[in-house]
């Protein structure tokens, strides 16, 4: 069997990293609230873009 150039190990040892240190948390939850507003608009203008028409 070939090794795997990235391990579940190395991928959980990050994910734990990001998530169970304080200052990436804080970055990372700015990042995600950044990408789910920006969804969203696009989300809200591409169903109601016509209604903001003038």
């Amino acid at each position: 069997m070939v090794d795997a150039v990235i391990s579940m190990d190395k991928i959980k040892a990050f994910w734990n990293s990001q998530v169970h240190n304080e200052e990436k948390w804080a970055l990372n939850m700015k990042l995600l609230r950044a990408a789910g507003l920006f969804a969203g608009s696009i989300i809200l203008m591409r169903k109601y873009g016509d209604l903001m028409a003038i």
